[in-house]
């Protein structure tokens, strides 16, 4: 059977990138070319397939990553940045849980691994699922405390949850990173309306308008 032109440049490049293997498996016998090749070791193709999947996830080609990498992970389970990146892949496709479940496998499968906790954390928090986000968020705030991104998802977080006084300090830990964001006063200020705290929101309201270019 022809082979398309697509799976034909695919293998060429897989061959590419995978020459010296390849060699080194056949030893001698190269009969046939690459195609022969991969029938020696399935893991060459799937080493490729890792590469290239990592590569769009990290491009941000979300639905090119989710095809390479799904027979990736499906080969080996355990592989803690594939499922990271998979999940990823598959939440910015539309596969929310499926994704939010890999993230969380690659969290039980290195969960010393700030990265996995950050990116679940804000995967929770961009979903609304606060009280999750929390958990995830707070280890990964404890790890990079200059990360003026997640000092601020945490606070969203439990803004969200009503946990206004703490909200308020991480606000304003993320207003010590990012003097001139006007969007971190207008939180502290609706955390403190939310409050009942009318004097102590108006200087923030007054803050953020101030940034915001008005008088």
């Amino acid at each position: 059977m022809t082979r398309t032109s697509r799976n034909a440049f695919e293998d060429a490049g897989l061959y590419a990138h995978y020459g010296l293997s390849v060699v080194k498996k056949l030893g001698g016998s190269l009969v046939d070319a690459f195609q022969a090749a991969f029938t020696v070791d399935g893991d060459i193709r799937l080493s490729y397939y890792r590469d290239k999947g990592l590569a769009h996830a990290r491009a941000g080609r979300y639905e090119q990553a989710a095809v390479a990498l799904s027979p990736v992970w499906a080969a080996d389970p355990t592989d803690a940045e594939v499922a990271l990146h998979l999940g990823i892949a598959q939440v910015k496709t539309g596969s929310v849980d499926a994704g939010l479940s890999l993230m969380e496998r690659a969290v039980a499968l290195n969960p010393g691994d700030v990265k996995s906790q950050t990116v679940l954390g804000l995967a929770y928090a961009q979903t609304q699922k606060y009280d999750l986000a929390v958990g995830p968020l707070t280890k990964a705030v404890e790890a990079n405390p200059q990360n003026f991104n997640v000092q601020f998802r945490l606070g969203v977080t439990l803004d969200n949850l009503g946990r206004f006084t703490q909200a308020i300090d991480y606000f304003k830990a993320a207003q010590e990173l990012r003097h001139n964001d006007s969007k971190v006063p207008r939180a502290i200020a609706y955390c403190y309306e939310q409050m009942g705290a009318h004097d102590q929101a108006m200087p923030f309201f007054k803050k953020a308008n101030e940034l915001d270019g008005g008088s």
